[in-house]
């Protein structure tokens, strides 16, 4: 159950034009209302019953009346992403030399043996062939966020994706993706990492948006991609991705997006604290366990978040409650501790353990808790 809408207030617009976009041109586009809403039921997961009576209850939030955001020109309309023209180096073609780039700004120069395993071999090897056929991505900023999306590829499936993994084939490609490229080209073809199907960069070519929804990713998050530090939206979700999330995705400082909800994601939640652009964390429907506790909620400025159905224990982190711009608290279905716990809300007391609360606007209310048999049944 989602509700971008909340996430798309006046504070996110503000917070993104802050970070050097206008509003009406901003790539991160507001999210339509019924997006999250028309998702398909996640293997394994049963039916969508809880976002059914969520919506006889109380309906999606009434977005503010703003002017209606710029539309994203389809690939018809709008050429590929120009590169920067950078100054030829012998570093595209010198193989030690690539290495040492890729070792020194990805994993901090520590391990020589990096590239023997894949996903890193894969990418590594498909690195050196593109900057030497292609010659024209070779600024160390394009050689990092093209060798860092090649293993997300590597490690996700990608030659077996949905959509866009296609590398033999330099034509475009079409991705559910609500902030990227919709309408891209197939990811490791000769073309911009920017113009790839669910990515974007800012005008200054810092990739800023990874957006791959229910593409059939399939496998473990790299930590690589926690040295992207300018992403601000990481959404995978609707994919069968397992394993952790990997804790240095906590220092993601300017991410406020983080999506992975309706995946087999296991382990504990990272801590929040450097994360203080963050507005949207949903991780619903996974296998998550552990605390919530002492992350760093107050510390962010999350307006939207959905923790339910997880396996997550104790009490309700009561420093949720200091989030003064809160909106949305999903944390049904879970194991924590009763009795129920509480967080304050801008204006009334808002139940957080097996309920669905919202705070619309002017109010705070709350459903009944939700039955052990609804848990079961999944989201």
């Amino acid at each position: 159950m989602k509700l971008h809408t909340a996430l798309m207030s006046g504070a996110f617009v503000t917070a993104v034009a802050a970070d050097g976009k206008a509003n009406n041109n901003s790539h991160l586009r507001h999210l339509k209302a019924d997006s999250k809403s028309s998702k398909g039921t996640k293997a394994g997961k049963g039916s969508s019953s809880y976002s059914s009576s969520y919506s006889m209850s109380y309906g999606p939030p009434t977005p503010p009346v703003t002017d209606p955001p710029t539309p994203k020109p389809t690939r018809s309309t709008l050429p590929p992403t120009t590169p920067p023209t950078p100054t030829p180096s012998p570093i595209c073609c010198n193989p030690a030399d690539l290495e040492e780039l890729i070792l020194s700004n990805v994993y901090n120069g520590d391990i020589e043996t990096t590239f023997d395993e894949d996903p890193a071999k894969s990418a590594m090897e498909w690195l050196k062939g593109d900057t030497c056929s292609c010659g024209k991505f070779c600024t160390d900023l394009q050689l990092i966020q093209r060798y860092i999306l090649a293993v997300l590829y590597y490690s996700t499936g990608g030659p077996n994706w949905t959509s866009c993994g296609d590398a033999a084939s330099d034509a475009t490609c079409q991705v559910q993706s609500a902030y990227g490229n919709s309408e891209g080209f197939n990811w490791l073809t000769c073309n911009s990492e920017c113009d790839w199907g669910g990515t974007d960069c800012r005008n200054s070519g810092v990739l800023n948006v990874t957006d791959v929804e229910r593409n059939g990713l399939i496998g473990n998050l790299p930590p690589e991609i926690a040295k992207l530090s300018g992403l601000v939206v990481l959404a995978l979700e609707q994919n069968q991705l397992q394993g952790p999330i990997p804790s240095s995705y906590g220092g993601l400082d300017k991410l406020a997006v983080l999506d992975l909800d309706f995946n087999d994601l296991t382990g504990s939640l990272f801590d929040l604290r450097n994360m203080e652009k963050l507005q949207q964390l949903d991780l619903n429907a996974n296998s998550l366990t552990g605390s919530i506790e002492g992350l760093g909620w107050d510390l962010t400025r999350l307006t939207f978040i959905d923790l339910s159905y997880n396996k997550f224990t104790g009490t309700i982190a009561p420093e949720i409650g200091d989030l003064g711009g809160l909106t949305s608290l999903q944390v049904q279905c879970n194991e924590f501790d009763p009795p129920l716990q509480f967080v304050k809300c801008p204006s009334k007391i808002l139940a957080a353990d097996d309920v669905i609360c919202d705070n619309l606007a002017t109010f705070c209310a709350c459903t009944n808790s939700t039955s052990a048999a609804q848990c079961d049944e999944g989201p």
